[in-house]
């Protein structure tokens, strides 16, 4: 799903959300962390517009999917929640 978002920016995503994973303790809503990591992005001055956003939240999505496939995290079958495994 990074097809679209200029590399710099999907780099930037990469870095927040592992950063964001490495403070995480116990269960969250994939939805609220998906949100956090928009929200540090505008925080760090960097303008989304609408097509952006809903070209990185699926992103978001789409690194944690492959985390979950290296064993880092556990996603619920609802995939509304997921725990980090290491």
């Amino acid at each position: 799903m990074s097809i679209g978002i200029p590399e710099d920016l999907r780099r930037t995503v990469e870095e927040i959300t592992m950063n964001k994973l490495s403070g995480i303790k116990g269960r969250i809503e994939t939805i609220n962390f998906v949100d956090s990591v928009i929200e540090e992005l505008k925080k760090r001055g960097i303008a989304l517009n609408d097509d952006l956003e809903a070209m990185i939240r699926p992103y978001v999505v789409d690194i944690l999917w492959s985390l979950r496939k290296k064993g880092m995290i556990s996603i619920d079958e609802d995939l509304l929640h997921f725990t980090v495994t290491k």
